[in-house]
């Protein structure tokens, strides 16, 4: 009886594509609510590999319990990443987009752990525990195509409508594969247990939703999806300007400095990180005069001419702006040089 544990291997890659997409894109929206979306499906999956190997079916009862009130939200979850992926902003703003998309989710909730009225039984399978769906089961897989044929409107909308190329090749991939997903799932899962009276097929759910978020992935990596982060923006453009930077804590530590810097000053980054700003002054008493002037007066200094001096001795001369760096409330953090070097 291997097919749980295919579960779990499934269960796991959906953890991954949320923790890679939440780490590399975390600042994004989208991003953020794709892996929130990710992280739900993903405590689904593994409740319903749970139940799957229970020691008794009574067990399996109450964790499917859990498992279904989390499937029932994982739909409308779909929907509601896919109004924030095609922009639906006035939607979304409305006091009565939130009940609309949840209100349904949270009275099935409600059903599935405090009734008996979506489940016959739980029977042993060949592939592990599975549930057998009683008549009221349709309001689930009602559910499920409202929502999951929502999502797939949207993201055609999105294919047909936007201008952009790679914006409609990624609505595009992501409806391609939500449109396998939902059909495959749709069909086995829901519709046949309720017409056929009994499981024909072992459950897909979770392989269905790992396909879902997985196109959903492959457009990310493919066509940037989320675009390029802030912080990501700022690392490149602190790697590739043409000036040496160096940033300091606000007791002159140096904390940062780019490749140019350690061009500039013919040292490992390692070697500089850590060390006092002031060491790179040949006449400390201008560092100190510079210092002065930009965290106890506040100003923003520029052209400031000096004699750097890099690990191997030799001297540097050089212009330097420099000003605070502060947080978005204002408190200061540091201090930012940007160096050039003026030697003929």
């Amino acid at each position: 009886m291997i097919f749980p544990y295919f579960e779990l291997a499934a269960s796991l890659f959906i953890l991954l594509f949320a923790f890679s997409i939440y780490s590399r894109h975390y600042e994004n929206p989208t991003a953020r609510f794709f892996a929130r979306f990710a992280l739900l499906a993903f405590f689904a999956s593994i409740l319903e590999y749970s139940l799957r190997i229970a020691f008794t079916l009574e067990l399996a009862g109450i964790l499917n319990r859990f498992s279904a009130s989390l499937w029932s939200f994982v739909f409308p979850v779909f929907t509601h990443f896919c109004l924030i992926f095609s922009q639906k902003d006035s939607f979304l703003k409305k006091w009565f987009s939130l009940p609309i998309l949840y209100f349904p989710a949270a009275l099935l909730s409600v059903l599935f752990l405090f009734t008996n009225f979506m489940y016959v039984r739980h029977d042993i399978y060949h592939f592990g525990i599975a549930n057998q769906p009683a008549p009221l089961y349709w309001l689930f897989a009602l559910n499920t195509i409202i929502y999951v044929s929502w999502g797939i409107i949207l993201l055609v909308n999105q294919y047909l409508s936007n201008p952009q190329i790679i914006e409609r090749s990624q609505a595009a991939l992501i409806a391609v594969g939500s449109i396998l997903a939902g059909i495959v799932g749709i069909f086995t899962d829901e519709i046949l247990p309720l017409v056929q009276g009994y499981r024909l097929f072992p459950p897909t759910c979770v392989f269905d939703i790992a396909i879902m978020i997985f196109f959903i992935y492959l457009a990310m990596r493919r066509y940037a999806l989320f675009a390029i982060s802030p912080a990501l923006a700022a690392d490149i453009i602190i790697e590739t300007m043409p000036d040496s930077m160096v940033m300091t804590d606000l007791e002159g530590r140096v904390i940062l400095v780019n490749e140019e810097a350690h061009k500039y000053f013919r040292a490992p980054k390692e070697k500089i990180v850590g060390s006092p700003i002031e060491e790179l002054f040949l006449d400390k008493e201008k560092y100190n005069s510079l210092y002065e002037r930009i965290v106890f007066k506040n100003k923003e200094i520029l052209r400031y001419a000096a004699d750097l001096v890099d690990p191997l001795g030799e001297t540097i001369p050089s212009l330097i702006n420099a000003n605070k760096v502060r947080d978005a409330l204002g408190a200061s953090m540091g201090v930012v040089y940007i160096i050039r070097d003026i030697r003929g």
